[in-house]
């Protein structure tokens, strides 16, 4: 259900438009854009579900609970983070995207760390 949900809040955020005459200049390679499958590993390991919108706003969750939130440049470097605020637990994702549906890259947080490989769905 909560799959269903963020895939309709992307996809009205997707459709929306904004009516200026700026060619698109905020939007990023639409290589990055969609859903986005991670697999990490090191000191915890898990999955995350990743979506990448037009604007390069991340959004998503790890292990389907933990809120995912960040931003992907138009180069594919990603920076992003998990976790809840209320738990005090919160994860760093950096990395890179490649135009070829993968990416890869690290992540830590509270001491704990390890590498994450995605791919594009």
């Amino acid at each position: 259900m909560k799959k269903l949900l963020l895939l309709s809040a992307f996809l009205i955020f997707a459709c929306s438009s904004d009516d200026s005459n700026d060619n698109n200049s905020n939007e990023i390679n639409s290589d990055f854009v969609g859903t986005w499958i991670a697999n990490y590993s090191g000191d915890g390991s898990g999955s995350a579900e990743v979506i990448v919108s037009p604007s390069g706003s991340v959004s998503g969750y790890a292990d389907e609970t933990d809120p995912i939130s960040g931003t992907v440049t138009n180069e594919g470097s990603i920076n992003a983070t998990s976790g809840n605020v209320s738990d005090g637990y919160s994860t760093e994702w950096t990395g890179t995207l490649q135009t070829d549906g993968t990416g890869s890259g690290t992540w830590s947080g509270s001491g704990f760390f390890g590498t994450w490989t995605a791919i594009k769905q």
